[in-house]
């Protein structure tokens, strides 16, 4: 336990320098600090165990570990990332001292890292930024003046502005990122004490960080061990923490869990006897009658062995230099600490001097961690005689550091205090010495002393612009207010320190802290008349809860709260926020209305002045292109780039209407479609008027998606580079759409004219550069079109596979909405369908990954629509591959509204339409009722026309899914050749493999074997090597009567199938198939 038990009455020192009663335990850790292997460890046990101290023990440093710890503390749960900051900071500290001399390009590493990520991480960790400019003066870091801005009056705050910020599980991969590479040179334990204590958004770093150790518990050179400490009993009330708790118990392998319980009296005697210096033996009468007092807790022990002493219980001989004790049944006379902890505790402090004892009260206010610069500007106020004893005396006014520190070093002796040799202040030993010294301030004197403290901590915060004073601060106005102060002026400024400590947790993405803040400020200001007197503080207040509470899912109250501000705002500036928050629940939700969402946006544009059609007159496209053209600086698109930026707040709010609402949601709408094209043709209108935007980019690229549906592909390519070419106008910061301008132009536009495969890596970088800006939610519909385009392209589908489960896991935890979730979900479930050979119906969707039936009623609406859409067109798909033509023609009949419509994404479209014009020609074939087979006919030759078009309209893409439809139109071997062909110069596998599976089909059917076995023998081979093994063997085994050995001798190349992600390096030398291994020419 390394506690030290001390008194003036000239016995030797106490020193209990061992663990006692931890054998397995111990042994556990330093089998895993021998191994240097990524791991979690989990200690639970109540307030005194010694969860801390059993890591302390453990000789880390000698085995070449970095050993530090972090504390979440009860009274700064509301400020988040508190013990990470703090252990990061001291992490960097020991990186830099250790790599002093490290070669350059491993400073240049680290340099770059923090460069990255900078504009995530700076405004939450500036400490460790100020530290790291010290040595590398490279990096180009500025304080945020967060907090100054929080001075401002609130008649100057911007309302209008919509909040898009980095979202929560960015920062947290900001967060790993570091710590990964700072474990990369020596292997780092991280304890992280008390994370019953701690805030959600610390638990989801954590969780981040734990299971990135778990999935790769030897990453490279560098590994972490995680240990998190947490009292079982009250871990349940932090929803947060325990939740973090079972998903980390849920891994089978590499999770330690150590539940610490009280000693027992052989182990509590052997801790006495080596305090005493004597034998078990000896000790064990006075050990059970401790045991009995203590019931064997280790922080009572210590503390009630020091309560005997002072009592001279306990005396030391200087005759035999030995300690001696008095009667064994007299001990029974003092007080059990289970009884009256608190007066065994007290005794410590008792004995200390009157200014040590004040110093003490105080500080039992300010957290773990004695604040001396506080306590010397507390002090240094006017002294008051009614505080003499209580909150003050004469001894410490005006005291200086010097003095501070004597003070604080006689409580250090006591054992009440700790100096931290990490980092150099005085902290309590223990959490209950803490609660004591409070305790010790009469409850008369509590409000006065939260009060005193709390507009002081405000005061230094602003001053020096120190984040952690301003939750302190709410901290202690909080605890001001509970006790029951009726002051209406003090509420309203207890409201809005609350509101601002909610903003600096809003701008680190920590939602659940700043929801806690906002709850606080709303219920200490009262509710009578404070839209009177207090209108631009509730309004600000109320804007703001509203948005946090629709953030983390609360709805339905957020729905209320915007109501309520709209009802009582003085201006349509003051209401726009709260009209997002309503226009966002319209299409938000397993119910995604976005024709309600156009509508609603339209009502709100009125308000502005801004009058939009539904639909458009004919015409009107000319004359808005023509009116657009006079209002262009030159004439041209380019002379956007001359206009200046947009500063009317009023323009930026119809701006953010108009693109980030009406023309997206419209964009999603086949009924409004043609409305994406005016609100964007509308918001370059007010540009060319009033300047640009950060999102007048979007406007640009919007008109490029409507030139490429009406079939101007090239054209619209122009359109959607320019808009790329906008982005240099302005910075890269959190929340800034270069990446989602760059994943929304190639999927949506520049798709069209490139190579699928070409698309692979911009959807790649561009989702790296949604994540780098926080954007994760945009970042998962990359992932998303990603998926969409890999399997279009015929990559293997194992590495898509063990992709898509963590797609998947990304959506979730980003707060996508569901029915994106499931895609990932469906495109899971129709690989494993393809690769597994047990499956009873590869064309159901049911399985490892998902049950469709059961995902259907988690739906409804249009979200259900969407889904019942993306489900039949994956099971269309394997009914195609499967060759399943009644479960094909109840899917292409469920997807018959789907025939004609367009679609903004590209890929998703392609895949779809591909496999209805595949089926449309099958099915026109083999249905029975020939009028079913004239309309499947139509839609195989609609879904041909739609290819042939995009064809002459530049798409490269089309040209085999042409050739393919063709072949199944009109089967000839001379047609499959064609295709087969096509499909394998652009490396489209399954495509292949599917067109020799049907030209083999086509064979048997006119009774040629001979053709028959060679098409299907290379159709399974093509299978195989795509990774779709259950399909190869059911096409083997449905025609092992014609196949012969000699056609399967060639073996699935197993290169493919090993490979573990996509990168263009690899493209060409694995997608390019050997033609001439065919021979098909040879038979002709």
């Amino acid at each position: 336990m390394s506690i030290v038990i001390a008194d003036d009455d000239k016995g030797p020192l106490w020193q209990i320098d061992e663990v006692y009663g931890r054998k397995e335990e111990l042994d556990t850790l330093n089998k895993m600090s021998d191994e240097k292997a990524s791991r979690c460890v989990l200690i639970q046990g109540t307030a005194g165990t010694g969860k801390t101290t059993l890591l302390r023990s453990i000789k880390w440093e000698e085995k070449n570990w970095v050993f530090v710890e972090g504390k979440f503390e009860k009274d700064l749960c509301t400020e988040p990332y508190s013990a990470l900051i703090r252990v990061l900071d001291r992490l960097v500290e020991i990186w830099l001292e250790n790599n002093k001399a490290a070669p350059v390009c491993q400073m240049s590493n680290f340099r770059q890292l923090l460069e990255d990520d900078i504009d995530l991480l700076k405004g939450i960790v500036p400490g460790m930024f100020r530290i790291v400019g010290k040595v590398a003066h490279e990096i180009k870091y500025t304080k945020m003046s967060s907090l100054r801005n929080l001075t401002q009056s609130y008649e100057n705050h911007h309302v209008t502005e919509e909040k898009v910020g980095a979202e929560s599980v960015a920062i947290a991969n900001a967060f790993l990122r570091l710590f990964t590479f700072l474990s990369s040179s020596r292997p780092i334990v991280l304890l992280l004490d008390d994370i019953h204590c701690a805030d959600s958004a610390s638990m989801e770093i954590v969780e981040l960080i734990s299971h990135n150790n778990l999935s790769n518990p030897i990453e490279h050179s560098g590994c972490t061990l995680l240990a998190l400490s947490y009292n079982g009993d009250l871990i349940g009330k932090n929803k947060f923490a325990s939740a973090t708790v079972e998903s980390i118990k849920a891994f089978e392998n590499g999770v330690h869990s150590i539940e610490l319980e009280d000693l027992d009296v052989d182990s509590l005697n052997k801790l006495v006897a080596s305090v005493v210096g004597s034998n078990t033996e000896i000790t064990l009468p006075l050990s059970k009658v401790i045991h009995k007092k203590t019931a064997g807790n280790p922080f009572a022990v210590s503390q009630f062995l020091r309560y005997a002493r002072i009592k001279e219980f306990f005396t030391f001989s200087p005759m035999t230099f030995s300690w001696q004790w008095g009667d064994v049944e007299k001990l029974d006379e003092y007080a059990a600490v289970s009884d009256n902890v608190a007066e065994i505790l007290a005794t410590s402090m008792e004995k200390l001097a009157i200014p040590s004892r004040i110093v003490l009260k105080v500080s039992s206010c300010l957290g773990k961690v004695i604040p001396i610069d506080v306590l010397i500007e507390y002090f240094s106020s006017k002294y008051q005689e009614g505080d003499d004893g209580h909150l003050s005396c004469p001894e410490v006014q005006g005291i200086h550091e010097h003095g501070l520190d004597s003070l604080l070093a006689e409580a250090a002796k006591a054992g009440i205090l700790v100096k931290s040799m990490t980092q150099g202040a005085y902290v309590w030993s223990n959490d209950k010495l803490q609660e004591v010294a409070y305790s010790f301030v009469p409850v008369d004197f509590r409000p006065t002393l939260h009060q005193r403290l709390g507009k002081l901590l405000w005061r230094l915060g602003l001053e020096n612009d120190e984040e952690w004073m301003i939750f302190m601060a709410a901290n202690q106005m909080n605890r001001y207010a509970d006790l029951g102060q009726e002051d209406c002026a003090l509420g309203t400024e207890v409201a809005q320190l609350n509101l601002q400590a909610a903003k600096l947790s809003l701008d680190k993405a920590a939602l659940y802290p700043a929801l806690e803040l906002l709850e606080k400020a709303e219920r200490h200001m009262g509710v009578s008349n404070r839209w009177v007197d207090n209108y631009d503080l509730t309004l600000d207040l109320m804007t703001n809860l509203a948005e946090t509470k629709f953030r983390i899912g609360q709805a339905e109250d957020a729905l209320s709260i915007a109501g309520l501000i709209i009802e009582n705002a003085k201006s349509l500036n003051d209401q726009f926020r709260a009209n997002l928050v309503r226009l966002q629940g319209c299409v938000s939700g397993r119910d995604r209305d976005y024709e309600l969402g156009v509508e609603k946006t339209l009502e709100v544009l009125k308000l502005y002045g801004e009058k939009h059609p539904k639909k458009l007159y004919p015409g009107q496209k000319c004359v808005e292109k023509v009116k657009l053209k006079k209002l262009l600086p030159g004439g041209e698109l380019e002379g956007l780039l001359e206009l200046p930026d947009m500063v009317d707040e009023t323009a930026l709010s119809v701006q953010s209407l108009l693109i980030n609402h009406l023309a997206v949601y419209a964009g999603m709408s086949q009924k409004y479609r043609l409305l994406a094209w005016f609100a964007s043709v509308r918001s370059l209108k007010h540009a060319c008027k009033l300047g640009l935007s950060p999102i007048t980019n979007q406007s640009v690229l919007n008109i490029a998606i409507q030139m490429r549906l009406e079939g101007h592909f090239q054209e619209a390519s122009q359109y959607a580079d320019f808009a790329l070419k906008m982005l240099e106008r302005f910075p890269r910061k959190p929340g800034s759409n270069h990446g989602y301008l760059r994943v929304g132009a190639t999927s949506t536009v520049l798709g069209a004219v490139r190579s699928f495969n070409n698309c692979l890596n911009e959807l790649v970088e561009g989702r790296g550069d949604l994540l780098k800006s926080g954007r994760t939610t945009d970042a998962v519909n990359a992932s998303l079109a990603y998926a969409s385009v890999y399997i279009c392209v015929g990559l293997p589908l194992t590495p898509l596979e063990v992709d898509l489960q963590l797609y998947h896991q990304d959506a979730k935890q980003f707060g996508a909405p569901y029915t994106i979730q499931q895609v990932f979900l469906f495109f899971r479930q129709a690989i494993l369908n393809l690769r597994q050979t047990d499956v009873k119906n590869p064309t159901l969707l049911v399985g490892e990954a998902m049950n469709q039936e059961r995902e259907l009623e988690k739906v409804q609406g249009n979200g259900r629509k969407m889904t019942q859409r993306d489900i039949n067109s994956q099971r269309l798909m394997l009914s195609c591959i499967f060759d399943d033509w009644d479960t094909a023609e109840l899917m292409l009949d469920g997807l018959e509204e789907w025939v004609d419509a367009t679609e903004v994404f590209i890929f998703r479209l392609h895949y779809r339409r591909c496999y209805m014009g595949l089926a449309g020609f099958a099915l026109s074939r083999v249905c029975k009722n020939s009028k079913k087979r004239k309309k499947f006919l139509g839609i195989g030759k609609k879904m041909l026309k739609f290819f042939t078009t995009d064809m002459k309209y530049g798409s490269v893409n089309a040209y085999p899914i042409v050739s393919m439809l063709e072949a199944e139109e009109s089967p000839s071997k001379e047609s499959y050749d064609k295709a087969i062909k096509a499909c394998a110069r652009l490396g489209l596998i399954h495509h292949e493999a599917y067109m020799c599976e049907r030209a083999g089909r086509f064979f048997v059917e006119k009774g040629d074997d001979e053709w028959g076995e060679f098409y299907f023998g290379q159709a399974i081979l093509l299978y195989g090597e795509w990774g779709a093994k259950g399909k190869a063997e059911k096409l083997t085994d449905d025609n092992s009567r014609l196949l012969s050995r000699s056609s399967l001798r060639e073996s699935v190349n197993t290169s493919l199938q090993g490979r573990s992600r996509y990168s263009a390096k690899e493209l060409d030398s694995l997608r390019v198939i050997d033609w001439q291994r065919f021979s098909i020419g040879s038979h002709g």
